[in-house]
């Protein structure tokens, strides 16, 4: 990922990196940048020792460093008032944004845990952080509050998690968990994601032998097989990447989340 930012104010010398996305910012509004576009990634610790240290070492800004760590020391609701701090510190927010932002942060705020990892996990999707991603959907499903989250939300993490998995030419692991959404949601939209991904892997035939598997009926299996190869998609095991982002998108555009 490449990102241009007009930097006003002191830039570092050494750059502090931001693991999770293996992004090195250089300045404050840098990492206004990456906070404005990344809210699902930036947890409770964001402002942690080392990212503290940084601000106060290499951008020389001492009083800001004491507003959070003053800040942390009080403990109450320190992630949204720190990023107060830095708005009041940069002005990155611009007024007619604020209500926006605002919004957003307390939505993110008052989700369930496992929605607040699932946006965390599609936001590392997004940067291409496969491997990273599927470890977060993981941790979804280990989790034990699940159950009140209702099985479209199973079947999402279940079908983010599949076309994940295709992006890194796992394909039996896609299948597999392609299949789990269906299992879930036995929506449309999940019948074609998991048949689709068995055709890449299998080609026709598979398809076919799953459509049977699952009781589609002709008209349903020669529609979905239809819009399959309306998409010129490559051959079975072939480049699927063009093909995987839509999948996602017309995914939640299905099931508006």
């Amino acid at each position: 990922m490449s990102m241009a930012v007009l930097c006003q104010v002191k830039r570092a010398d050494h750059p502090f990196y931001i693991r999770d996305i293996d992004l090195n910012i250089y300045s404050i509004e840098e990492l206004c940048y990456f906070v404005d576009h990344n809210l699902a990634l930036v947890e409770e610790d964001f402002f942690d020792d080392a990212l503290i240290g940084w601000i106060g070492e290499e951008l020389q800004d001492h009083n800001f460093v004491r507003t959070l760590e003053r800040i942390r020391k009080e403990g109450v609701q320190p992630l949204g008032r720190m990023l107060h701090a830095l708005n009041a510190e940069t002005g990155w927010i611009y007024v007619q944004d604020r209500e926006a932002f605002e919004k957003t942060l307390d939505g993110n705020r008052k989700l369930p845990g496992p929605e607040r990892l699932r946006l965390r996990a599609d936001s590392l999707v997004g940067y291409g952080k496969y491997t990273k991603a599927i470890e977060e959907y993981k941790r979804i499903l280990g989790m034990e509050d699940l159950e009140g989250l209702g099985e479209q939300f199973l079947g999402t993490v279940y079908n983010n998690m599949g076309v994940t998995y295709a992006r890194l030419f796992e394909m039996d692991e896609a299948i597999n968990c392609l299949r789990k959404a269906y299992d879930s949601i036995h929506s449309r939209e999940a019948l074609r994601n998991y048949l689709c991904a068995v055709y890449l892997a299998r080609g026709t035939e598979g398809f076919e032998n799953s459509a049977d598997e699952l009781k589609a009926d002709k008209e349903t299996r020669e529609t979905l097989l239809s819009e399959i190869k309306d998409r010129k998609l490559p051959e079975p095991e072939g480049d699927i990447n063009s093909l995987l982002g839509e999948w996602v998108r017309e995914y939640h555009r299905e099931t508006a989340r």
